[in-house]
């Protein structure tokens, strides 16, 4: 009985102890640190994740059959640079190609391909049959005009 009541004793000391008064402080209830706590939004909201500011790739829409990707060239400067377009399997990709100048892009693609076009405005086709990235290279700047994402 005597171990019941001093647990009992030092249990009300334990509660009221964290209340009591130190030098210079005020008392204070433990419930109200305990709802404090709990509407505390670090106890209860999952932590946030803050959004990346690395800009990643993604692919643009999908050319429609009307659509043709265009592609100028003058000199040493293509635009689009590494563009990333998605494409379907065994659909032919249409290039509208204008250039200063004659030259050449390479499709690492496999089989690899390569597709000459001339100065002026040129219509080029490529067709991809394996799924996977395909780096489309003008051969004498040696930039990647394309990357097509096949699927």
């Amino acid at each position: 009985m005597r171990r019941a009541l001093a647990g009992t004793a030092v249990a009300i000391l334990v509660l009221t102890g964290c209340g009591s008064t130190g030098a210079g402080g005020d008392a204070t209830d433990t419930s109200e640190l305990e709802e404090s706590a709990a509407s505390s939004p670090a106890a209860t909201e999952e932590p946030t994740q803050e959004p990346s500011t690395e800009p990643s790739p993604q692919p643009s829409a999908q050319p429609s059959d009307d659509d043709a990707i265009e592609v100028e060239i003058e000199g040493d400067q293509i635009s689009p640079n590494g563009k990333r377009v998605k494409v379907d399997v065994g659909e032919p990709v249409t290039l509208e190609v204008e250039s200063d100048r004659p030259g050449e892009f390479h499709v690492h693609s496999t089989p690899e391909q390569e597709i000459a076009f001339g100065k002026g405005e040129t219509t080029l086709e490529i067709t991809i049959d394996t799924p996977g990235v395909v780096d489309v290279e003008e051969h004498d700047a040696g930039i990647v005009v394309l990357q097509l994402e096949v699927g």
